[in-house]
């Protein structure tokens, strides 16, 4: 993986041998016997490039941050789009109901919890080394530091309407969930959400990074 991240970095200059074990993988004839560079895609190169496509078009609608600074939102989304990315070439199923709580049953008691002010069950959602960058704000480190975050943001007066799963992509221990929020403090506020969970070892899915961006409608 760091080889990879490194070549798209343009940080390296990968050498034949290295090209020749990515295309092996991708199932992409670069080389021909002779060793001279061959462009013959494969059936399943062909997909892999719809694949990429449908994946590139989704990233630009969903981290068009007006507010935020690219190098910010990379922080979350470089790994979930990495992620998303791996499904891609592995394959992934839909699921409804993830181990105790469905995700459209943890967004319900998401919402109940915050306007509530639960804000110590909200923050058990989270990895206890989570990554969140909240809409127009800076990035957030840590469960503790999420934590307060949500405080703040509920003794302000924000409460939301719906926080609810739009798309989700579960491989095995990783589930990547792309989703809409309503929300209202004075005004109204809607927007889209990333989140990258993780199942721990006692059956639970906990948010490892996650990211949303929104605006406010009249």
């Amino acid at each position: 993986m760091r080889t990879i991240q490194r070549i798209e970095l343009a940080e390296v200059t990968p050498r034949s041998y290295t090209l020749k074990l990515i295309s092996a993988s991708l199932d992409y004839e670069v080389f021909h016997a002779s060793g001279k560079p061959s462009l013959k895609p494969t059936r399943i190169t062909y997909k892999f490039k719809i694949r990429l496509e449908q994946l590139y078009k989704t990233a630009l609608n969903l981290f068009s941050l007006k507010t935020q600074p690219f190098r910010k939102s990379a922080i979350v989304s470089v790994p979930c789009i990495s992620i998303i990315l791996f499904f891609s070439l592995t394959g992934f199923q839909e699921y409804e109901e993830l181990g105790p709580y469905s995700i459209a049953q943890l967004n319900l008691k998401y919402v109940d919890w915050f306007n509530a002010g639960q804000i110590d069950s909200i923050g058990l959602m989270y990895q206890e080394n989570a990554c969140f960058i909240p809409y127009n704000h800076v990035e957030i480190h840590g469960r503790k530091n999420i934590k307060k975050y949500y405080r703040a943001l509920y003794n302000s007066g924000f409460r939301f309407y719906k926080n609810e799963s739009k798309v989700l992509m579960v491989k095995d221990s990783i589930t990547v969930e792309r989703g809409i929020w309503l929300a209202n403090n004075n005004i109204n506020y809607t927007g889209t959400y990333l989140a990258h969970w993780k199942l721990s070892s006692n059956g639970r899915w906990h948010i490892e990074n996650s990211m949303s961006n929104g605006d406010n409608i009249k």
